[in-house]
């Protein structure tokens, strides 16, 4: 019993601040700052959605904060200025066969010499021989605008729909195109949607699916999140909080929208038909949160036949297809 006092007062000395290393309190310093200041960053941040209306339908403000702390886009604009620096002659085979091995390209449907190709990213959206992707003839269908995986395919269930990214996992579609297409659409017909992803070592230029007149384009400034299938089935959102460009106008069935959405380290989308688009720009404020959509119109309609070239990424991403489609439209590969 007489040596309880002593040990409380021992134990009592072992908690006393002065007597923590001084390293250990400079450690604890830190984390209570970058603590605080995460917290009034995140409350900030779902103050903005509130305030602004949430124009994304986002549905777990906490979690995309902490997504953007991980994917910031500055880290893809770095990224893209890399792939950007000239590789110098002699070595430019040699790194892309090393890509190539790595992820699986097809070396010989290059139309260009490989030491042709002045940087990492001219390498990457390079353009292929003729004749490599035929393009099937199916005037009442749809061929696939990029070399891709189908994670998601169906149908709208109505108006203000929420529909798959992939099995689990879902975003709100007036708020990834900029308008409600059930809204337009007539009675006989559906509007049917498919999610295609692109891996690295895909070919990444976007062909069109149809005949089609492009009228309308949306560029939405965003986030640049992951598109891998692992990672869409984990977050719901995704998909409309990325940036991306929205390229809406007609086929034969009525509405059709192509969707290139931007990815991690995959700011950079480009159209082949109007070089003036810039995504991923530094001052640019992600529609999310408030910023701007940037509309532009095309008077006289942008005609593309089947597989005609529409633009492509500068990295691996994502190409979204909705459109409208009679009664009895099936999906199935021809």
């Amino acid at each position: 019993g007489r040596m309880k006092p002593l040990t409380v007062l021992l134990f009592g000395r072992r908690l006393r601040w002065q007597d923590v290393p001084r390293r250990a309190r400079r450690i604890t310093y830190v984390g209570i700052f970058v603590s605080s200041v995460t917290t009034t960053m995140n409350y900030k941040f779902k103050e903005c959605l509130e305030i602004v209306g949430n124009p994304a339908g986002v549905q777990d403000p906490n979690t995309l904060f902490w997504l953007r702390m991980a994917f910031g886009r500055s880290r893809s604009r770095w990224l893209g200025a890399l792939t950007e620096l000239h590789v110098p002659v002699a070595l430019r085979a040699s790194i892309y066969r090393a890509f190539a091995w790595r992820y699986g390209v097809d070396l010989e449907e290059v139309r260009y010499p490989l030491d042709s190709f002045r940087s990492f990213q001219d390498f990457f959206c390079r353009k292929l021989r003729d004749g490599v992707r035929p393009v099937a003839d199916l005037p009442a269908g749809l061929v696939s605008p990029v070399d891709g995986t189908v994670l998601a395919a169906g149908v709208l269930p109505g108006e203000g729909a929420r529909i798959e990214q992939v099995k689990g996992a879902t975003y709100s579609v007036p708020s990834f195109l900029g308008y409600d297409p059930a809204q337009t659409a007539s009675e006989d017909s559906s509007i049917c949607y498919a999610v295609l992803y692109l891996s690295p070592g895909d070919y990444h230029r976007i062909h069109a699916p149809c005949a089609l007149d492009i009228t309308f384009g949306r560029h939405f400034c965003g986030e640049l999140l992951p598109v891998r299938s692992g990672f869409l089935q984990r977050f719901n959102d995704v998909l409309a909080v990325n940036e991306r460009v929205v390229l809406s106008g007609s086929w034969r069935y009525g509405q059709m929208n192509l969707v290139a959405v931007g990815a991690a380290n995959v700011g950079n989308i480009f159209l082949d038909f109007d070089p003036k688009l810039s995504t991923n720009r530094m001052r640019d404020i992600c529609n999310h949160l408030g910023g701007d959509v940037s509309s532009k119109r095309y008077p006289e309609a942008v005609r593309l036949g089947a597989g005609d070239a529409v633009g492509g990424f500068r990295l691996g991403s994502t190409v979204v297809l909705v459109f409208e489609s009679s009664k009895g439209f099936k999906w199935s590969a021809a």
